[in-house]
């Protein structure tokens, strides 16, 4: 039965006082069918309405689900790009602090500052000279043996580091107190 027809019967039997329906049911548009033509939809027989009807919902179905897989794609990418942000920002904060630590620490002297300097007089006098200028209110100085001598080689005396007499080079350490 063409829909026509349903909408005229349907006026007898649920219409209004004047044997009208909803207005709305009157003017129905059309379909379009699989060769692109256009049929009006009170045209259509009701079993091939109620086909399209489904056909309709299935599709919208299916586009649903496409749009919604897509819309957690992109909602799981957003939170993971986000969690990444904000694992970057704390990241960045505790490399500041590092950083201003590291500005207002004070920063100390080398340990050793001078080294090769031959044991002779010369190199005994740059050191004295070294103590004689030396800030000893702040710094500290040591001078330690540096390279065994020739004749001494072999003797297993620089195992815990030879003396000054036994080395060839002085070596110097400058330390803030």
């Amino acid at each position: 039965m063409k829909i026509k027809k349903l909408i005229k019967l349907l006026e007898c039997i649920e219409g209004d006082y004047e044997g009208n329906l909803p207005q709305d049911m009157y003017d129905l548009g059309s379909y379009t069918r699989a060769d692109d033509s256009r049929m009006g939809i009170d045209d259509m027989d009701f079993v091939h309405v109620m086909r399209a009807f489904k056909k309709m919902q299935s599709i919208l179905a299916e586009d649903y689900d496409v749009g919604l897989q897509v819309s957690v794609s992109q909602t799981n990418q957003i939170m993971k790009l986000e969690q990444e942000v904000s694992r970057l920002r704390e990241r960045n904060q505790d490399l500041h602090k590092r950083l201003e630590e590291k500005s207002y620490t004070e920063v100390t002297a080398p340990r050793y500052v001078f080294s090769e300097i031959p044991n002779n007089n010369y190199g005994n006098s740059f050191v004295d000279t070294l103590k004689k200028y030396l800030n000893k209110s702040r710094y500290s100085m040591r001078v330690r043996g540096q390279h065994i001598r020739e004749d001494l080689k072999g003797r297993g005396l620089t195992e815990y580091g030879q003396s000054i007499e036994q080395s060839t080079h002085l070596r110097v350490y400058i330390e803030e107190k």
